[in-house]
């Protein structure tokens, strides 16, 4: 029964992911900036925390493709590529919330979604959605 929800809730993670990087991470209150996954822009002091958005979305568009496809090696290949998602999700929330000073990073719910997203894709890349043989006779 658990493993015939996950795959399904994992495309719709897949899909809530995309939309995920268009809503607001955080807002930084030194520069007055709100940063979501594609627009970042650059601190006084050169730092650049890039597109992010750019690289979730293209990792989750692939597992989105690997879940559909019936194959075995689709699937071992998902669940390599959701691990390696949820550990680069992982790393830019820890990135864009970092900060200097207690209250000048104001965390929004794009990056709490990014990482419960990829963690479900996780899930539904560990038990993945396997066709069923039919029994001949």
């Amino acid at each position: 029964m658990f493993t015939r929800t996950m795959a399904p809730l994992g495309m719709v993670a897949c899909i809530g992911m995309i939309i995920t990087c268009f809503i607001p991470w955080v807002h930084y209150n030194s520069i007055n900036e709100t940063f979501t996954g594609f627009h970042v822009t650059k601190f006084a002091t050169g730092n650049y925390y890039g597109r992010a958005g750019i690289i979730i979305s293209v990792f989750t568009a692939v597992i989105f493709l690997f879940m559909i496809l019936p194959r075995l090696w689709a699937k071992r290949v998902n669940l390599f590529l959701a691990a390696l998602l949820f550990a680069y999700c992982l790393r830019t929330y820890i990135i864009f919330t970092s900060a200097l000073f207690e209250g000048e990073v104001e965390k929004k719910a794009g990056i709490y979604l990014i990482i419960v997203f990829s963690f479900i894709m996780l899930l539904g890349a560990v038990f993945p959605r396997i066709g069923e043989k039919a029994s001949g006779g």
